[in-house]
């Protein structure tokens, strides 16, 4: 069949074609306006999470929030956008919005679960390059929506539940990570009353030793021994108090975790060799005169623990501080409104289209009329 076939044939039947296409459009229509559900949709967008400075362990230990990966009070920052993302879906959230507005009572369902996988299925989520995230939720009435449903009320529902969604992310923010805060601080203050036990222990033990054989102090070059040694420690407990708080947070196979490792190690090694004969420029404890070497071996212990309580001391008044600090809530860079029309379905556009399949339907139809008489008629 030819172009000019095809034009003729649709010509010759325009009046029927037209005349079905406007009833079959005004009826279409009818059907979107009075029997299809209709849709209202409320959105919310959300800032990206803002990187907030370090004001505890993290700083303290000297190493970045991005290094530690967010973990624990001095570590934390709030989850990246993605994790927002990944909060919101999560079945713990939408159970703190069923609850809250009591949803299973509203959509008329049998269990807590359903209403869950209900509101679940009316959710979804938008990140674009910058990081903002939009949450959207639909809320679809019933067929014969006119009858069946309140409009307003709907609208009202949509509203809700995406307030409910920020209002349950707000919360997770506030109880569950300042969690790690607390832990912290709680396993800080374990350490501070170990260390102030061995303290005290070395501290008596070094008076009655100076006070038995009348020693004061010792050669400059063993105070430089010690002094290598106490820093040497220090660094090994700092790093030791950092690999404990990622262990629970990160695998062993972890880059970051894996450095501190090699770096314990290291830095051990290095502890070691005072009690060798193999250090290269300092005087090792081995090599010093039995007296001196007790003496200076209950002054080394004791710096040493100085050392690290005075640390575990700022550490702790730190994470308290942090711990009080208001954990910055979710910024909304559009908040929720109540939607002023339906998002579906769109009266005109759905009809319009509608319109020209059944324009196109019908067309095709006449032409394989016109094809099949066409064909009868040649082998006749």
């Amino acid at each position: 069949m030819d172009f000019h076939t095809i034009i003729h044939t649709i010509l010759t039947n325009w009046k029927k074609i037209l005349s079905v296409t406007i009833l079959s459009t005004i009826i279409l229509f009818l059907i979107f306006l009075f029997v299809y559900p209709v849709t209202y949709t409320s959105s919310v967008t959300i800032l990206p999470p803002e990187r907030k400075k370090d004001f505890g362990l993290g700083s303290l230990l000297g190493v970045s929030v991005n290094d530690l990966s967010g973990i624990s009070s001095g570590m934390m920052t709030i989850a990246s956008s993605e994790m927002y993302i990944q909060i919101l879906k999560s079945r713990t959230l939408s159970e703190f919005v069923v609850d809250k507005l009591n949803l299973q009572e509203k959509f008329d369902v049998e269990s807590k679960g359903k209403a869950i996988s209900k509101l679940q299925k009316m959710i979804s989520f938008d990140l674009n390059k910058e990081g903002i995230v939009t949450l959207s939720v639909d809320v679809t009435s019933d067929f014969l929506p006119l009858i069946s449903s309140n409009k307003d009320s709907l609208k009202v529902l949509a509203k809700q539940i995406v307030q409910s969604f920020i209002d349950g992310l707000n919360y997770f923010n506030n109880s569950k990570l300042s969690t790690k805060s607390k832990n912290t601080r709680i396993y800080l203050e374990h350490q501070i009353a170990e260390t102030k036990i061995q303290l005290d222990s070395l501290e008596s033990e070094l008076v009655k030793f100076q006070q038995k054989y009348k020693t004061i102090s010792l050669s400059d070059q063993m105070k430089s021994s010690l002094e290598a040694a106490a820093k040497l420690k220090s660094e090994i407990t700092r790093i030791e108090i950092e690999m404990s708080l990622l262990k629970n947070d990160v695998t062993e196979e972890n880059k970051y975790y894996n450095t501190l490792q090699k770096q314990l190690e290291e830095l051990k090694k290095q502890y070691n060799k005072f009690d060798t004969d193999r250090i290269d420029y300092l005087l090792s404890f081995k090599n010093a005169p039995e007296l001196g070497q007790q003496l200076s071996s209950l002054f080394r212990e004791v710096r040493i623990q100085n050392e690290i309580y005075v640390m575990l001391q700022q550490l702790y008044y730190k994470e308290k501080i942090q711990e009080k600090r208001d954990i910055p809530s979710v910024d909304i860079l559009d908040e929720p409104i109540l939607p002023e029309s339906q998002s579906s379905p769109r009266l005109f556009f759905s009809s319009f289209i509608g319109g020209i399949f059944i324009f196109i339907g019908l067309c095709a139809f006449y032409l394989y009329n016109d094809a099949k008489f066409r064909k009868t008629k040649s082998s006749i």
